[in-house]
């Protein structure tokens, strides 16, 4: 899976592990390892991390 994010797309490889959330920071583990991801704006977070929730349900 993937999320696009400023013309950039952020690969996922299901199953998601963790996540954690500093901010407008996140850092979340899937089978292939950790990853950093940071935004603008803490609610460009928050929407990526509904998405990535969602995908994993």
């Amino acid at each position: 899976m993937s999320y696009e994010y400023n013309g950039s797309l952020i690969q996922i490889a299901q199953p998601v592990l963790s996540i954690s959330v500093n901010k407008s920071n996140v850092i979340f583990a899937d089978k292939t390892g950790s990853k950093n991801t940071r935004f603008s704006t803490a609610s460009e977070a928050r929407s990526f991390i509904r998405w990535l929730t969602q995908i994993t349900a």
